[in-house]
């Protein structure tokens, strides 16, 4: 009898079900890989405490675009005579005692100290920072690493249960080819037993008088039937050693994640210009502006005429003669001056008409208080010559 063995395709039950177990293990791996990569930002963050670098969180816009809220910044320590203009300093906030400043190094202040200013912010810090309140100058920027902390800070509970189920189905995800791996392992396991009893036949084999009838499958070669069942002891090893694994990785994240908790404590707490800041020992008065009264014009020998005023309010920016029909500023004083203000043809465009003028305080910005009283000038019908009407 002649047997003809054929031998085909895999069924497609089989393909599907090798489809799916690449599946899991391609899951696996880059579900692994986003762990490693996790932990290796951490590191990155948290190790450097170790040789006395500073890590900081940044909880604020005020070093925006280069710096965001929820990047982690390392501060190498250095010395102050080696301080200079353009780097990022980490400093004692004067303004706000025991908050920290993290902010660039734009100019010398007075009696040795620093001015600082946030890149976001359209002015520099009203307070300079002095050296030896310097911690250290920015040096590496983990990105969001510390954005759980700032979550923490603004009471963001959703976001950060969102990040604990998100981490849980990772871990999970880091698993799910387990069974694979541990059929890998205990088909190399039985490969070398059967080594063992493949040279173990062979030796009975050779010193066995018994004459060879013919071919004998091998002890679990074909049927993987051991010859005789497990021991329980292999049987517990076998099953505890995966879970042992699974029990290590999580333990290691929990480790870490602690461990970068504990050394990101501190808080660059610098918030910009446009943002409101808490400081319970500072006490606030509301301020008025005051307009200036008894307005007056005076006509000099030169063609201008002077508009004085009398002004009883605080120190104020500035004070200027506004036209009170255009609302055009015809001329200003100089800076904190109270004298009169000298007013020329050259600033009135119209010719030939009476111009009724106001005085106008200038405080910061766009903060400024206008005069009830009034002077009227006479301008010429030909040139620049002004008069008072």
């Amino acid at each position: 009898m002649v047997s003809i063995a054929v031998h085909g395709g895999p069924a497609p039950h089989g393909a599907l079900h090798d489809a799916v177990d690449w599946g899991r293990v391609v899951v696996a791996t880059a579900a692994r890989g986003v762990v490693v990569t996790l932990l290796g930002l951490a590191l990155w963050a948290a190790a450097p405490a170790i040789i006395g670098w500073q890590p900081t969180t940044v909880m604020t816009g005020s070093m925006e675009p280069r710096l965001t809220p929820g990047d982690v910044v390392v501060s190498r320590p250095v010395p102050s005579d080696e301080l200079r203009t353009g780097k990022i300093l980490l400093a004692d906030d004067p303004d706000q005692p025991g908050h920290l400043r993290m902010h660039r190094y734009v100019a010398d202040g007075t009696h040795g100290t620093i001015v600082t200013k946030g890149d976001a912010n359209p002015q520099r810090d009203s307070t300079p920072v002095e050296r030896s309140a310097v911690h250290g100058v920015a040096f590496l920027r983990v990105p969001f690493v510390g954005t759980p902390v700032l979550w923490l800070r603004d009471g963001a509970w959703v976001q950060v249960a969102t990040l604990v189920l998100a981490l849980t189905a990772l871990l999970a995800l880091c698993t799910v080819d387990g069974s694979l791996r541990r059929l890998a392992g205990a088909s190399g396991d039985d490969g070398g037993e059967d080594g063992d009893d493949d040279d173990g036949d062979r030796a009975g084999d050779a010193g066995s008088a018994v004459p060879d009838d013919g071919l004998e499958a091998r002890d679990g070669a074909a049927t993987r039937l051991p010859s005789e069942a497990p021991g329980p002891s292999t049987v517990v090893d076998r099953r505890a050693l995966p879970r042992l694994r699974r029990l290590g990785g999580a333990a290691a994240v929990l480790v870490l994640a602690a461990a970068a908790g504990v050394m990101l404590p501190e808080q660059a707490v610098a918030a910009p210009w446009a943002r409101t800041t808490a400081n319970p020992t500072s006490t606030f008065g509301a301020g008025t502006a005051t307009a200036a009264t008894a307005v007056t014009c005076t006509a000099n020998g030169d063609g201008s005429v002077d508009i004085g005023f009398t002004y009883g309010g605080p120190a104020a920016a500035s004070f200027s003669v506004v036209n009170t029909n255009a609302n055009t500023v015809l001329a200003t004083g100089a800076a904190g001056s109270t004298a009169p203000i000298r007013v020329t043809g050259s600033s009135i465009l119209t010719l030939g008409t009476v111009v009724t003028v106001k005085v106008r305080t200038n405080w910061a910005g766009s903060w400024y208080a206008d005069s009830t009283a009034t002077a009227r000038i006479q301008t010429a019908l030909v040139g620049t010559t002004l008069s008072c009407a």
